[in-house]
């Protein structure tokens, strides 16, 4: 599957064992770590073989990847998004995720790509609610959230220790029923 985030440009698509090796070449940078939580650091080659066999799993016990890689035009991975394992009790309700390497903050492909995969989540994944966590100081991320119609649901003061300090997480929510209203 490809989904194309503009023409002749940047892409989504499946999850490949050969992508084994751009995930440890961006997640071993520092500025990915500063900003995510959840992804190990120093980041090896069995954490991205087992993130990619677990999603690959994934996809074949829902038909559908639930995480997509970012690839930019040479169809080479630089960043991925998708949402964690989904609770049985709330099958409708998913935590979005997204990384992209560092060399490509800036240019709108995250903005584009939150947009893109908001849309496969409502309509291919069955999602009424998606939220996201993200660190007070993290402004880009937090933007491309707003400009894709997320809201602030609250912030949890002094919520992470984090590199030797406490820091405020920001919680996103973004409702299906809100981009129909807005529609």
């Amino acid at each position: 599957m490809i989904i194309r985030l503009l023409k002749n440009s940047f892409s989504l698509s499946n999850l490949q064992a050969t992508d084994a090796i751009a995930y440890v070449e961006h997640l071993n940078d520092p500025m990915i770590h500063k900003t995510t939580e959840n992804i190990p650091y120093p980041y090896t080659k069995e954490h991205a073989l087992h993130w990619i066999q677990r999603h690959t799993d994934i996809t074949n016990q829902y038909g559908k990847p639930h995480v997509l890689a970012i690839r930019n035009p040479q169809a080479q991975l630089i960043g991925s998004i998708g949402i964690g394992e989904m609770d049985g009790r709330h099958p409708h309700v998913a935590e979005l995720g997204y990384w992209l390497a560092s060399s490509y903050w800036g240019q709108g492909i995250m903005t584009r790509a939150v947009k893109v995969f908001i849309d496969y989540a409502f309509t291919e994944l069955g999602l009424l609610r998606l939220w996201t966590r993200v660190f007070e100081f993290n402004l880009r991320s937090r933007r491309v959230l707003e400009k894709n119609g997320f809201l602030l649901e609250g912030i949890q003061r002094q919520h992470l220790y984090r590199d030797g300090k406490l820091i405020d997480d920001y919680l996103y929510g973004l409702l299906k029923a809100d981009l129909n209203r807005a529609a």
